[in-house]
């Protein structure tokens, strides 16, 4: 009786051991996805899935609380998700996982992965609704081209335009003189510079003396402002610096400080609903706490 009593306790001890073992190899797995999970195809499946691709500019405070929300989706609400971040393009990884998987809801964030973005939604790998999640105001390069199958969430253009006019109006109150660097094919607002003032405009469109050009008239109207109204080259907004008079640059002049974790919350409550709708979208209140020029 000793002896069966041995055999089955060190029986037992062995099962123990190999369980352990089978549990420290799965630790060990997934530690080497750095925490972020890997889905199968047969997940995908069986519950919602998602998709988020994040820019590399993306900073923490948006990160952060992508991080958290993710954990929360899949824990709380049973969602299967997969997070490529730091991303400058959509790359041949991102492809590969829409030809292979299938993703319910896709979400592109930063402005910055726009364009890529644009171009492989056109390659119709996949049928996801996309949603496009401005990280900042728009900047040239950031367009969205929708379809029925994407929506864009963006800071409201009309809000923006407003900032912008009280700036100017405020700046022409103070009765300076300023210089409008823009193309011919975005021309100045004739409330900022009227048809009688077209000598403090200078068009850059194949104009390579805009920069002499520029600083003469600056030199003409003891001008202390430049205004770039149209998007330009980081160069030649650097060289109107390098005059020694003030310069805004109109295509990046605003910043938005958003409530991450309320966009996320407002998608996930869009997904649980089978709400979601193509289209332009505006940040709402809650979601935009601050929009202010930089």
């Amino acid at each position: 009786m000793l002896f069966k009593l041995e055999r089955n306790y060190t029986f037992m001890n062995k099962k123990y051991v190999l369980v352990i073992l089978s549990l420290f190899i799965c630790l060990l797995a997934g530690c080497g996805n750095r925490g972020i999970p890997v889905i199968n195809q047969d997940m995908l499946n069986q519950k919602i899935s998602v998709l988020v691709l994040s820019s590399a500019s993306v900073t923490a405070s948006a990160s952060d609380p992508i991080s958290q929300a993710l954990n929360t989706w899949r824990d709380a609400n049973g969602i299967a998700y997969e997070w490529v971040k730091d991303l400058t393009v959509l790359d041949d990884n991102v492809v590969s996982k829409l030809k292979t998987k299938s993703y319910d809801y896709i979400y592109v964030v930063g402005n910055e992965l726009f364009a890529s973005a644009n171009e492989t939604m056109k390659l119709g790998l996949s049928s996801s609704k996309w949603t496009f999640l401005q990280s900042q105001p728009f900047a040239e390069g950031s367009a969205v081209v929708l379809d029925n199958q994407a929506s864009l969430l963006q800071v409201d253009t009309q809000q923006m335009e407003t900032m912008k006019n009280k700036w100017i109006q405020d700046l022409l109150f103070q009765n300076v003189a300023v210089e409008w660097v823009t193309q011919s094919t975005r021309p100045i607002p004739s409330a900022w510079a009227p048809s009688e003032e077209a000598d403090h405009i200078v068009l850059l469109d194949n104009n390579p003396q805009w920069y002499q050009q520029l600083v003469f008239q600056i030199n003409q109207h003891r001008a202390s402002w430049v205004i770039f109204y149209s998007p330009a080259d980081p160069a030649q907004i650097q060289k109107a610096k390098s005059i020694g008079v003030s310069v805004m640059d109109f295509s990046g002049a605003l910043s938005a400080d958003l409530n991450w974790t309320q966009i996320l919350d407002n998608r996930l409550a869009i997904m649980k609903a089978h709400s979601w709708q193509s289209g332009t979208q505006n940040y709402n209140l809650q979601e935009l706490k601050e929009l202010k020029m930089k």
